[in-house]
């Protein structure tokens, strides 16, 4: 994790390939799916699994809580996913937030995230996150 202020902006230049920028803890709680059922209506969920776009939403929640504040401006350009295991209703997820690369593409700042959700030691979902940052 990186040693600025809280209060300062990430740049560009703030960004190493392979640094770990947060492990945030995500609880699978009857609140957070009560809020999920509540905006997208009735719930796939079943006793031994939740639905796919929750822990989606819980893999964009860990990005944003690990990689702020974030300047305005960003665009994000693609995401890609994969599901290696289920999580049940109450279960705490585990993310790690990790820079994965980086480069400066046609005056472009094109940044590199890897999130990975555990349930205990069992991965649960990978993703990239790939963002043209603003400065």
């Amino acid at each position: 994790m990186r040693a600025m202020s809280s209060s300062a902006v990430w740049t560009f230049d703030d960004f190493q390939p392979g640094l770990v920028l947060g492990r945030p803890a995500i609880a699978l709680d009857a609140l957070r799916l009560a809020h999920w059922t509540a905006i997208y209506g009735s719930s796939s969920a079943t006793p031994d699994r939740l639905p796919s776009g929750l822990l989606v939403a819980a893999m964009m929640e860990s990005y944003l809580r690990a990689v702020q504040p974030r300047p305005p401006g960003n665009i994000h350009a693609r995401q890609g996913l994969k599901f290696s295991g289920t999580a049940k209703p109450g279960e705490e997820l585990r993310a790690e937030v990790a820079c994965i690369g980086k480069e400066l593409s046609r005056e472009r700042r094109w940044v590199t995230f890897g999130v990975t959700l555990r349930c205990g030691i069992q991965n649960v979902l990978s993703g990239e996150i790939q963002t043209i940052w603003a400065r």
